[in-house]
């Protein structure tokens, strides 16, 4: 074998190692997005007291259902934050009691009012999880016939909180730059 030979097989090898390692992370990466990865979103509902697993079935089963519950939490962020603004406004000027208690009791109202809705509405996604999970067969039937109603009634109950916090929501002070246009986008949607 000639110098020149070998110098031309090293090439090829190193080509052939790149394709093979190129091959192997992209195969990685079809198992990884294909079967390990989840779309699930993992958002802190400080709210909803349900365990992980039945957030993922309703996310995976009954989205709209799940979707409901995220706006309802959204909202319930929105109305603490909002009364314990108001009871700041308060210490600030003793003297305006009655301006600041008749707003904070129409916002602790609502926020009591959301709650139990939202407590009622846990307390039935639980039962359709526990139904499936018991008994996948008759979960499905439960499914298809509870989760349209589940829908609409917590739909119902989050139509008249967005008509008391939207101006909340309008208020708040978007980034700027980048950050500033992806919320915008977001508020649309």
């Amino acid at each position: 074998m000639s110098p020149t030979s070998k110098k031309r097989r090293n090439p090829l090898i190193i080509l052939i190692g790149l394709i093979l390692v190129a091959a192997l992370m992209a195969g990685g990466w079809f198992i990884y997005t294909t079967y390990i990865q989840s779309d699930y979103p993992k958002k802190e509902l400080s709210h909803v007291n349900l365990d992980d697993p039945v957030l993922r079935f309703t996310w995976e089963k009954i989205p709209d259902v799940y979707f409901n519950l995220v706006s309802a939490n959204e909202a319930m962020v929105l109305m603490e934050a909002e009364i314990n603004r108001i009871n700041k406004v308060g210490k600030k000027y003793p003297r305006q009691k009655k301006i600041v208690a008749s707003e904070r009791k129409r916002w602790e109202k609502n926020a009591a009012k959301l709650k139990g809705q939202l407590l009622k509405f846990q307390g039935q996604t639980e039962a359709l999880y526990v139904t499936f999970r018991v008994n996948p067969e008759k979960g499905r039937a439960a499914i298809l016939e509870k989760s349209r109603d589940l829908g609409t009634s917590m739909a119902e109950v989050m139509v008249g909180v967005d008509l008391q916090t939207e101006a909340l929501r309008r208020a708040r002070i978007l980034p700027k730059g980048i950050k500033g246009i992806v919320a915008k986008i977001k508020q649309r949607f």
